[in-house]
């Protein structure tokens, strides 16, 4: 006959209580937890999350974007394939590994597994919950395994002093090969002119949000603005001149947007901006912030300018076709209106 032990149970006299215990407990941990609120889009992560990675305590904003923008380039797109794969009810589970960017550079590999707690009346998950947990050393281990297999096999097998030069030299190689590489991206990227996106880069970057919108169900807006007779400047004063007030409009604007704006020159006298995370509404109220600011700022002694802009949201099912011709007659509308100021345009509203 079996005896049955005691089953042991934590109670606690108040919710702050328990909220403490588990606090406690998340604080002790060594890899990192995380919380992710589907409603309100906020994201809270253990401190043992951040000492993980090397990053200070609270260092990240509580979103999704801070997720994303550390996972290695490379291992983006298998990742966002599996978490969609799993929120859309496509796979039973949520467990892959990655490697997520460290304070000092590095990438580190993680196992990453989650479980959605929560849905909303539509279907949609509205809180999942997960941890990371570090498995750098394993990852380590199993890949020089496999390249010592791989050496067996061949018959390549030298002494352990030949391979360590040579995986010095691989390495230095790899590493002038890769800033080789980043600096192409760079170039292939950047508008020579004003150091800043070019079209190419914010088309990418265009599908990206519009795909993390649909992900996340977030809000995405998006804006291009104009600056008013620019000809006259470049008829009067010189191109020369032109070209300094592109550099000091892109300085400027670059300057008075958020972290997670994107903003790109779009081609002659003309930029697109790209509001994460923010209605048409809210859009609007940043871009006539910036009309403003622009307004009173001088681009270069003794020379003021205004820009009009163009404004629109992102609806689920758009193209980017459709996005670019609503912000197109915004513009053109802001134009025809008399210039230094913001038209909205949605998908409800006529074309001119």
């Amino acid at each position: 006959m079996h005896t049955l032990k005691p089953v042991i149970t934590y109670r606690h006299g108040s919710v702050a209580d328990a909220d403490l215990t588990l606090n406690c407990i998340l604080d002790l941990i060594v890899e990192g937890t995380w919380d992710w609120n589907g409603k309100t889009g906020e994201v809270l992560r253990s401190p043992g999350w951040f000492r993980m990675l090397g990053y200070a305590e609270g260092s990240f904003k509580r979103d999704v974007f801070t997720w994303e923008n550390i996972i290695h380039p490379d291992d983006y797109a298998r990742v966002m394939e599996n978490f969609e794969r799993y929120t859309s009810g496509k796979a039973g589970e949520y467990c892959i590994d990655y490697r997520c960017k460290k304070v000092d550079g590095s990438y580190l590999w993680i196992t990453d597994r989650a479980v959605v707690v929560e849905y909303d009346q539509e279907g949609r998950v509205s809180r999942m919950i997960g941890a990371h947990q570090d498995i750098h050393e394993r990852k380590l281990a199993q890949q020089e395994l496999i390249e010592q297999n791989r050496l067996l096999k061949a018959g390549n097998v030298t002494l352990e002093r030949q391979l360590s030069r040579k995986a010095e030299e691989l390495e230095i190689r790899n590493s002038e090969l890769q800033q080789k590489i980043a600096e192409v991206e760079r170039i292939s990227n950047t508008d020579s002119l004003t150091g800043i996106a070019n079209r190419k880069k914010f088309e990418e970057e265009l599908i990206r949000e519009k795909a993390r919108s649909d992900r996340y169900h977030h809000p995405l807006s998006m804006a291009i603005l104009d600056i008013d007779h620019f000809k006259r400047v470049n008829d009067t004063r010189g191109h020369k001149t032109g070209d300094i007030v592109l550099k000091n409009l892109a300085d400027f604007v670059a300057a008075n947007i958020r972290e997670i704006d994107f903003f790109a020159r779009w081609g002659g006298e003309e930029f697109v901006l790209i509001f994460p995370d923010v209605t048409l509404e809210g859009a609007v109220r940043a871009t006539d912030k910036l009309r403003q600011l622009i307004s009173e700022h001088e681009m270069m002694p003794g020379l003021k300018m205004t820009c009009s802009f163009g404004v629109t949201q992102y609806q689920p099912g758009d193209n980017i076709e459709q996005l670019f011709a609503r912000i197109d007659n915004a513009l053109y509308r802001a134009k025809h209106e008399g210039r230094n100021r913001v038209v909205k345009l949605d998908c409800q509203q006529e074309k001119p």
